[in-house]
């Protein structure tokens, strides 16, 4: 029984990350119907920065965290404007697809020959002890990850749902024509998108770095995981993405103990190929009309 408890709270914690990681693409997706196919790259370059400023540049914990998340989320707003906002020409556009794809690995190589290859671990504020719950024992350390990612969480529902921005997230996700005719920029509220998006790839590659060693060839893995739970959700379904992340995370959990660790990556991409046949549009999926202008 300790045993389950254990692998259920493990899943939840990495469940959490792949859930925030998605969000990323959730954020853009309802807005303009575009994604960021480097947001596993920006991912682990937060958590790269992360480590970098902690250990390397020796700054406090919390100040190394809010650096390493603004800089990616500055970075995915250029990103949005030399990557995605001039090959975006239209709903039937793809070539945004190709260039943000070339940006990751772009990304990628810039952190290679910065970093090297070497692998870090951030040391976390809250230690290496562990935490005994009904006999399951697991580290505070990724324990942790469940109330910091749940306030961010409901931090952003109440910035979606309750600030002046967050209204124009979804009236631009509404009808973007609309937007443009009551003197709103779509243009800048996609970049706002961008920016949260950006935002919570740096939050998520900075908590993982304090439990997973992070170096510069874990993008593209983390990308396409983030992607599997935003499809096997539905990618306009925020709720539904959370939802699918700790699914995810507590089913590879346990594949990994009772099958093998091999399985898990096929565990995932088999579940993804199996949901788009049965239901395209995701498990969740939330109907929804994109216009653009």
């Amino acid at each position: 029984m300790s045993l389950i408890l254990q692998l259920v709270i493990s899943g939840l914690s990495v469940g959490c990350l792949y859930a925030l990681i998605a969000l990323g693409y959730s954020l853009t997706f309802v807005v303009n119907g575009t994604l960021n196919m480097s947001q596993g790259q920006l991912v682990m370059l937060g958590g790269v920065l992360m480590f970098g400023f902690s250990e390397l540049g020796h700054l406090p914990f919390l100040v190394s965290f809010a650096l390493a998340a603004l800089i990616v989320g500055l970075l995915n707003l250029g990103i949005e404007r030399l990557a995605i906002r001039k090959f975006d020409k239209g709903a039937n556009s793809i070539e945004w697809v190709l260039s943000t794809i070339a940006v990751g690995i772009i990304i990628q190589d810039v952190a290679l020959y910065v970093n090297g290859p070497d692998e870090g671990v951030t040391p976390s504020p809250v230690g290496d002890e562990m935490l005994r719950i009904f006999g399951a024992g697991i580290y505070w350390k990724e324990f942790i990850f469940l109330p910091v990612v749940g306030v961010l969480l409901v931090l952003l529902i109440l910035f979606y749902k309750k600030s002046h921005w967050g209204l124009w997230l979804r009236a631009t996700a509404d009808n973007r024509t609309a937007v443009e005719i009551m003197g709103v920029s779509s243009n800048k509220i996609v970049a706002v998108a961008y920016v949260l998006s950006g935002l919570l790839a740096g939050i998520g590659g900075a908590l993982m770095s304090t439990n997973y060693a992070v170096s510069v060839d874990i993008g593209l893995p983390l990308g396409l995981k983030a992607i599997s739970v935003a499809i096997l959700a539905g990618v306009n379904n925020p709720k539904g993405i959370v939802a699918a992340g700790l699914i995810l995370g507590i089913s590879e959990a346990f594949i990994g103990q009772y099958i093998s660790t091999a399985f898990r990556e096929m565990f995932v991409y088999g579940l993804v190929i199996l949901v788009l046949y049965w239901k395209p549009m995701g498990l969740f999926n939330a109907r929804k009309t994109i216009v653009k202008v």
